[in-house]
């Protein structure tokens, strides 16, 4: 167990690369959800501005910074439980993200799929994901959200 969080694993399903992520949380899934699905929440962790349509078909628009935007088509929409969407880099690069919500004694067991990315990519999103999801849970506890590139500078190593 790192300070950050458990690794998360990268593996081939044929062709398709599938990084994926578990993480209890210490908030329960409405709130995981609101963190996952809002404006106010996804800027709490992931990125500068979100919008998010919340329906199925719905669009996602998120903006990391002027270089980097992701721009999606929600596929799944169930409150509180499943949320996907399509995940395209920058209008060029697609692939795809779900988030599993899972109730648990203390909180949320969340698990994160993003399935599709091509393989140069995969070594930056790995421990890229590994840092948001510290983000994630120290916004959901109420504390300091640790910096993006000093976590990823902390685990990338585990991911070599």
């Amino acid at each position: 167990m790192h300070m950050f969080g458990d690794t998360g694993t990268l593996t081939k399903d044929g062709a398709v690369n599938v990084i994926t992520f578990q993480r209890s949380l210490n908030a329960p899934p409405e709130r995981v959800w609101e963190a996952l699905t809002t404006e106010g929440g996804i800027t709490s962790w992931l990125a500068v501005s979100a919008k998010v349509d919340g329906r199925k078909g719905g669009a996602v628009e998120i903006e990391f910074d002027a270089d980097q935007t992701v721009d999606g088509t929600i596929t799944q929409w169930d409150p509180t439980d499943h949320f996907a969407h399509t995940w395209v880099i920058n209008r060029e690069i697609p692939s795809d993200v779900q988030y599993t919500l899972t109730p648990i004694d203390q909180g949320t067991e969340l698990t994160l799929v993003h399935s599709g990315l091509p393989d140069e990519m995969c070594g930056g999103y790995t421990p890229g994901w590994h840092a948001y999801l510290a983000r994630l849970a120290t916004s959901l506890e109420g504390d300091a959200v640790p910096d993006w590139l000093t976590v990823f500078e902390a685990v990338a190593p585990a991911y070599q």
